[in-house]
């Protein structure tokens, strides 16, 4: 460490592990002026140890040094010298085990693009997407089905034919048709709603979120139109026919809303928000 006298400007150096922590009082040998010398703070960057990292050099005690005053070496370049030496070779490992075939395949590339395809089939927002696509095709034969196989004229003499009175075609589409067409539509939206999904196309969220909540929605609905359907018609009720009839409704409700819901809920985890974002 290099000191200068305060009061003649005399230069002189002396080891830094020599100088205390609180510091250490010398006389200039020049003016013999007294004067306290302490040991420089060291830098943010710097490294500072009691033993040299290069020649083993030790001060056996708390003194500390950032440059070796036996050898001279700066500690912090020789530890970002090694450092980077030994990154280096890691770096030359991994190339050479990464590149171990004749024809320049990537081996580890090879070894983990199969387990790396899983990880990702298996993604919560495929799955799900699978898992919707499979009731969107369902919910499109069931319309389909539905659609060619309704013959309006011959539901329409049978009901004439049991009330004794004409039975008008809209009445009949509206219930009896109508239903079909409906299923047929709402496979298709749901269909193009989760291809938008498996893209993961941020739009898609809102959509299959507005179509989850139709499917919790009509469930309900529809059985209890069945049911002031049923009630209109004049046939005898009974107590117990209606209490079948409403706990009809909460059951199968329940039983498809519930799972219904928690999906929707789940489309707004980090797990598929994160993903399904473009």
């Amino acid at each position: 460490m290099k000191i200068t006298c305060p009061k003649c400007d005399a230069v002189g150096n002396i080891p830094e592990h020599e100088i205390p922590e609180a510091g250490r009082f010398l006389n200039c040998p020049r003016c013999k002026h007294g004067f306290t010398i302490r040991k420089p703070r060291a830098a943010k960057d710097e490294y500072r140890v009691d033993t040299c990292p290069a020649c083993h050099f030790s001060t056996f005690g708390e003194e500390t040094f950032g440059t070796c005053p036996k050898c001279g070496v700066v500690v912090k370049a020789f530890v970002d010298r090694q450092r980077e030496e030994f990154q280096q070779q890691k770096n030359q490992e991994l190339l050479s085990k990464k590149f171990n075939r004749d024809d320049d395949t990537p081996l580890a590339e090879e070894q983990t693009a199969p387990v790396a395809n899983l990880i990702e089939n298996l993604h919560p927002v495929n799955l799900i997407g699978w898992g919707v696509a499979l009731a969107a095709a369902i919910i499109i034969a069931v319309g389909v089905w539905g659609v060619v196989g309704y013959n309006g004229a011959e539901i329409q003499a049978r009901l004439s034919e049991q009330r004794d009175e004409q039975v008008s075609g809209w009445y009949v589409f509206l219930k009896y048709g109508m239903i079909h067409w409906l299923i047929l539509v709402y496979g298709l939206l749901t269909a193009a709603g989760v291809t938008l999904f498996l893209k993961k196309l941020h739009v898609s969220l809102k959509a299959m979120s507005w179509l989850i909540w139709v499917a919790i929605a009509y469930i309900p609905v529809s059985y209890v139109v069945r049911f002031i359907y049923w009630v209109m018609e004049p046939v005898p009720h009974t107590v117990a026919g209606y209490l079948i009839e409403i706990f009809n409704i909460a059951f199968v409700s329940a039983l498809v809303g519930i799972p219904l819901y928690l999906l929707e809920r789940y489309l707004h985890n980090r797990a598929i928000t994160t993903v399904v974002r473009r």
